[in-house]
């Protein structure tokens, strides 16, 4: 009992020696893990690497798996190609990384801090100021304790005073791994998603990254992103579009609107990717020139539907006579990416925009939150209430329901006047606080110039319907006519112009609704008019049936002799019960419409939204 006690403290005692806290330094000599009870060794092509990338006197490096594989250790470090001597330092680690010097008071080796399963890790080599020649990066990768691969190497780098290139081709190196190969396919469930997309890696734990549409930073699936990390004394910015998008711009604002912004854009210019500054005055953008060391291009490139790029800015810049201060002032960000480019400047950003919901410093690593559209949403569902609802409803029952329900009174005014009050009150308060809500939000005329136009006019043309209808001569007398046809012109003026202004708010990128919601629109467009042809028709039938009656064909009730006179003005006109039946359906009908495009509106964008219930669910 006791010897197998002692077995399996020393098992035990082997395995911490292994992993967890990274490779001591006297495997800067070979690479070769210190893991007790592993020996055997045996060649086996590798399935990391490790990626550089020039820069100004440094290199930016990227450890890991083409097919996604996760690994638990690693050791790096630089030696020169001819001499096998170590070069340079490293610098920028990521939280799971920690130098490790091979020689005394230098930091020319790095090596993990702990096992947990890492992605692509992002570190800097920093070349010695006057050296000269070109070096290798050799690594180890550690998939597990057993398994792992010594002696990865990189492109070869040629270094000439600080001024690197790296070169296309990898110089073969020598690959062992111990035990038994691990199973590997190319067509690996990933443990996790992070691999697809290393612009992820890291986000929120060693860089500040944002995107749209809200949460996607989660999933991974941005249709625009920034990710902000601290390098020294300067800040690398990473952006990246989809959806085939021309440019892709950050900018830094003082609040979640646009107005006084310094922005940067990534453009395509002709399949090559551009670098430039320009600032937001209002809703304009205007290009500026470029300042000398302000901002620097690091990579960028254009594959399949994604444009993305990273480059540099000083941590203090002066822009139209205003001081950015990275290290000490807080900042929204603006992401914005579109598919048009101007001579001199990027078009209008079709294709995503959104805005942090506060500011704050750049190297404070942790989520933004993005900023709330929450009145936007209401002024949209404030809007379809009325136009596609209550003003549907209340015009009906004036235009065609004179002559139904009039055996008994609601609050003693016939039915159909107290309804059509109702509604149309409901349709003047709702639309009055619509732009009231907006007017808040943007603070200022939209550039949304149709769109706003339109809804002024719904909004003026509504004001002043319920100030006509106070100062409304009495029936019989000369003017009636005049106010009827007036009090009819305003009230179905006002209607189309507010359903016309939905049918341009579908186009509107702060609105994020799918473009499939025009067809609900054209849907009850049809219904809308079907239903009043059905009315007429049966209005003209109930006229033929009982000519002596007042009729309830609407048009005809526009004439100064009124139902007040006329001695069958208590009873419903013939087809009442049609008219009935049409109207509950109409009723039914709209409610449906309308509680559907409210939904679509508040969550808004909904193809994003279900996304997120069914994972939910299914994780439940």
């Amino acid at each position: 009992m006791k010897g197998a006690f002692l077995i399996v403290a020393s098992v035990l005692c082997m395995r911490t020696l292994g992993l967890p806290n990274g490779a001591p330094e006297d495997s800067c000599i070979d690479l070769t893990p210190r893991h007790p009870g592993v020996s055997n060794q045996e060649s086996y092509p590798p399935p990391y690497q490790v990626l550089p990338a020039a820069g100004q006197g440094r290199v930016r490096l990227i450890l890991g798996s083409p097919q996604g594989l996760a690994y638990q250790g690693f050791m790096i470090l630089a030696r020169d190609a001819d001499t096998g001597e170590l070069v340079g330092e490293f610098a920028n680690l990521p939280d799971t990384a920690k130098i490790v010097e091979c020689t005394r008071g230098v930091k020319n080796a790095v090596t993990h801090t702990n096992t947990s399963k890492k992605h692509n890790l992002e570190l800097d080599w920093e070349a010695p100021v006057d050296y000269e020649g070109t070096i290798v990066f050799k690594s180890t990768f550690a998939q597990d304790y057993n398994t792992y691969w010594v002696g990865v190497e990189s492109p070869r780098v040629n270094v000439r005073k600080r001024f690197i290139d790296v070169l296309t081709s990898s110089t073969p190196g020598t690959t062992q791994r111990a035990t038994t190969p691990p199973y590997y396919s190319p067509t690996v469930d990933y443990e996790t998603k992070d691999a697809e997309d290393p612009f992820y890696t890291g986000c929120g734990s060693t860089k500040n990254c944002f995107g749209t549409p809200p949460g996607c930073v989660e999933t991974k699936n941005c249709m625009a992103a920034v990710a902000v990390l601290v390098r020294g004394e300067r800040y690398l910015f990473e952006l990246q579009a989809r959806d085939n998008s021309k440019y892709v711009a950050v900018g830094l604002s003082d609040d979640s609107k646009m107005g006084d912004d310094s922005v940067v854009e990534c453009t395509n210019e002709n399949g090559e990717i551009g670098l430039h500054m320009s600032w937001n005055t209002g809703k304009k953008n205007t290009r500026q020139p470029m300042q000398e060391g302000a901002v620097k291009l690091e990579a960028g490139s254009i594959k399949d539907d994604m444009i993305s790029c990273k480059f540099l800015r000083e941590k203090t810049t002066v822009v139209q006579g205003r001081e950015y201060d990275l290290v000490n002032k807080p900042y929204n960000l603006l992401i914005a990416a579109g598919k048009g480019l101007n001579s001199n400047g990027v078009g209008f950003h079709d294709a995503a925009y959104a805005a942090t919901g506060g500011a704050k410093l750049l190297s404070d690593v942790g989520g933004f939150t993005t900023a709330s559209n929450v009145l936007i949403r209401v002024h949209g569902a404030l809007m379809l209430a009325s136009w596609i609802g209550t003003a549907s409803v209340g015009i009906l029952l004036a235009r065609y329901y004179r002559q139904t329900w009039v055996s008994s009174q609601l609050c003693g005014k016939d039915h159909w006047f107290a309804w059509h009050r109702f509604f149309m009150i409901l349709t003047w308060s709702m639309t009055i606080a619509a732009f009231v809500i907006i007017f808040v939000e943007l603070g200022e005329w939209s550039s949304e110039v149709i769109h706003a136009s339109l809804g002024l006019a719904t909004t003026i043309l509504a004001f002043v319907q319920p100030f006509m209808a106070v100062m409304r001569p009495h029936p019989g007398a000369p003017r009636r006519p005049l106010f009827n046809w007036a009090h009819w012109f305003v009230g179905n003026a006002a209607q189309i112009c507010g359903i016309i202004a939905i049918f341009f708010a579908v186009r509107l990128n702060k609105a994020k609704l799918p473009e499939w919601m025009d067809w609900i629109l054209v849907a009850y467009v049809v219904f809308h008019i079907l239903t009043h042809l059905v009315l007429t028709f049966v209005g003209c039938a109930s006229d033929r049936q009982a000519s002596q009656r007042v009729n309830s064909f609407p048009m005809k009730d526009m004439h100064s002799r009124g139902s007040m006179v006329h001695p069958d003005a208590r009873q419903d006109a013939p087809h009442a019960g049609v008219r009935k039946f049409i109207f509950g359906v109409y009723f039914v009908v709209i409610v449906l419409f309308t509680a559907a495009l409210i939904v679509i509106t508040v969550l808004a964008p909904i193809e994003d939204t279900w996304v997120t219930i069914t994972n939910t669910i299914k994780n439940y």
